[in-house]
């Protein structure tokens, strides 16, 4: 079982309620068409994404754009 990082997650007490953390990231970097198979923004996308898999491009803390907090309340069932 996965240790939580939460604090208080053992003070189990009345209703729960879930908080989805969404964090944002974003950079922007230039594809050169030599970089690609064809000159297409489809292409540009896929090169991206595949440098980015390939941990070529990683996001750091000068790419944080802002958080987000989206809360529930807990119906019992983990959705």
């Amino acid at each position: 079982m996965k240790k939580s990082t939460v604090k208080n997650e053992n003070a189990q007490m009345g209703r729960a309620f879930k908080v989805t953390i969404t964090e944002t990231y974003q950079r922007t970097i230039t594809v050169y068409e030599s970089e690609m198979k064809e000159p297409t923004v489809e292409e540009a996308q896929r090169v991206a994404e595949d440098w980015w898999q390939d941990s070529q491009i990683e996001l750091g803390t000068e790419d944080f754009q802002g958080v987000e907090f989206t809360g529930r309340e807990d119906g019992g069932l983990d959705e």
